[in-house]
């Protein structure tokens, strides 16, 4: 510089510059290095970006998203309803933990299910986490925020007699699938993505590697707990052997069957609309005492939990059932913990050796 100083000048990551003159050289470039340094780590940003409007950055985050097109559209409608409407013009750099709380109350209020709320929570601090990384905001404001508690329902399971009626009610073309469904507790896309190929006749396994989504077939992660090998009874994988017969090796073994149509994949939706909820409305079965009764209106998944439920209470172990599943948390699988046959044993055995049980006069 003419007055015989030293100039450093940095840019950020937005390309601003940040000037700073020394009298020696050596400080300058001091400067300079340690400025670059902070910006890469994050330990300075440049304030006027957190000016930024929410709903301007969360259009910049959602165009940077690589998620399944039916993840983006589910996602999408929360947005609009319960997450855009409150924070769109809010400044970034505003957003307080306070605030994200606040609007957790707020959704309650509202009214919006605790499984909608929590998605929302997790979108937007999956917003705010991006902010972070591109040095908009110093920290998140998600954090510590109390949700609404998911109710966890128990699994719908059917009882023999109840799967019977179905299999007997089903069309004549889908009931291998319904049978494997049942002995298998394949994912309904597990079932309507499995080839030809991954059938082991000779071991008696199948071996689940691809799954039938709305953007087509996909290949589970090597690393997934959903790729796994499934033994099959004898007697199921006799029916599954007639089926597969005039297959090439390489087919999917379960596709649609409707004139003009046949042979593609499976939409879930219409099969359940045009297949499964009419055949469910006309299966009827016997109760202990005789009467009989319509089976109850279960979705197709409670094949899965059926699966589950009549193993845990011949005994098979709650680890075992989690890897027949391809359940990733333990968690998952001790909602069928109840079912074990000695589930109560020692409570039961506890109250048995009571010196003198409660009694009450006839």
């Amino acid at each position: 510089m003419k007055s015989g100083k030293w100039q450093a000048t940095v840019r950020n990551r937005a390309g601003d510059r940040f000037s700073e003159s020394f009298p020696l050289k050596a400080q300058a470039r001091a400067w300079g290095i340690e400025l670059e340094t902070q910006f890469a780590r994050g330990g300075l940003r440049d304030p006027r970006v957190g000016e930024m409007l929410f709903r301007e950055w969360h259009d910049r985050w959602w165009n940077a998203r690589i998620v399944e097109p039916h993840t983006l559209r589910g996602d999408a409608s929360n947005i609009k309803n319960h997450v855009l409407p409150y924070w769109a013009d809010w400044e970034m750099r505003a957003i307080t933990r306070m605030d994200v709380q606040s609007w957790i109350r707020a959704l309650v209020e509202k009214g919006a299910g605790a499984a909608a709320i929590g998605r929302a929570y997790d979108l937007t601090s999956s917003i705010l986490r991006a902010a972070v990384d591109d040095d908009v905001i110093a920290l998140s404001p998600c954090g510590s925020i109390d949700l609404p508690t998911i109710a966890v329902k128990p699994p719908q399971w059917f009882t023999l007699d109840q799967a019977q009626s179905i299999l007997d009610e089903l069309p004549a073309a889908w009931r291998t699938m319904c049978l494997l469904g049942f002995y298998t507790g394949l994912r309904g896309g597990e079932l309507s993505g499995l080839h030809r190929h991954r059938i082991d006749q000779r071991r008696s396994r199948l071996f689940v590697v691809e799954v039938n989504t709305k953007s087509g077939i996909k290949e589970y992660p090597k690393s997934s707990k959903s790729r796994r090998e499934v033994p099959l009874p004898p007697h199921v994988l006799e029916v599954l052997e007639r089926h597969i017969r005039q297959l090439d090796r390489d087919a999917v073994v379960f596709t649609t069957i409707t004139k003009g149509r046949a042979g593609r994949l499976l939409d879930d939706g219409n099969w359940r609309r045009q297949t499964w909820w009419p055949t469910v409305e006309g299966a009827h079965y016997f109760d202990d005492d005789g009467e009989q009764r319509l089976v109850p209106h279960y979705p197709p998944h409670s094949m899965r939990h059926t699966c589950a439920s009549w193993l845990v209470q011949k005994g098979v172990s709650l680890y075992e059932v989690q890897h027949l599943l391809g359940h990733e948390s333990f968690q998952t699988t001790q909602r069928y913990a109840h079912l074990q046959p000695d589930a109560h044993k020692a409570v039961l055995g506890a109250w048995e050796r009571l010196d003198a049980p409660l009694t009450i006069a006839a």
